[in-house]
C-alpha cells in the first residue's frame, strides 16, 4: 500500500511537470481540496482547471517555461512537494519556485493540497515580469 500512496504523488507530480491534467486528475479523490490564496478549490476539475490556466497563461505569456519538483515525504501519507518554473522571456531567465503538501489516503487518491506562499518569490517573479515588458492580468 505504501509503494501505491508514493507512485500515486510521484505521478501526480509529474504529470504537473508535463502539463498533463488529464493524467494528473487521475491521482486526486473526488472530493479533493486544493487551498491556494486564501480560496478552496473542490474536486479535480476545478483543480485542474486552476493549473491548466496558469499553464496556459504562461503559455501564451512567456518564451518558455520549464516545470521542475522535488519531492519529499513528510509521513506515511504527507508529502512536501518544491516546485520550480525555469521561465525565459526576452533573453532573461528567472526560476520561481512555489510550495505545496498533499495529504494522501490510504487508496492512493490525494485528498487535499495547500499551497505556501514561500517569502520573496511572488515579489521576485513580479520584478522579472517588469523587467521583460510583461504584464500579469
Amino acid at each position: 500500500m505504501k509503494n501505491n500512496i508514493v507512485s500515486s504523488v510521484q505521478n501526480f507530480v509529474r504529470a504537473l511537470d508535463e502539463c498533463n491534467f488529464e493524467e494528473a486528475g487521475r491521482y486526486l479523490s473526488p472530493q479533493c481540496r486544493y487551498s491556494i490564496n486564501q480560496t478552496e478549490l473542490t474536486g479535480p476539475e476545478e483543480i485542474l482547471g486552476s493549473y491548466a490556466q496558469s499553464a496556459k497563461r504562461a503559455e501564451e505569456t512567456l518564451e518558455r517555461v520549464v516545470y521542475e519538483s522535488d519531492i519529499e515525504q513528510k509521513s506515511a501519507q504527507t508529502f512536501d512537494v518544491l516546485y520550480t518554473d525555469r521561465i525565459f522571456h526576452g533573453g532573461l531567465e528567472h526560476a520561481f519556485r512555489s510550495h505545496q503538501l498533499l495529504f494522501v489516503n490510504e487508496r492512493g487518491e490525494i485528498e487535499k493540497i495547500v499551497n505556501q506562499d514561500i517569502p520573496g518569490e511572488m515579489e521576485a517573479l513580479k520584478e522579472f515580469l517588469e523587467r521583460c515588458g510583461v504584464q500579469l492580468s
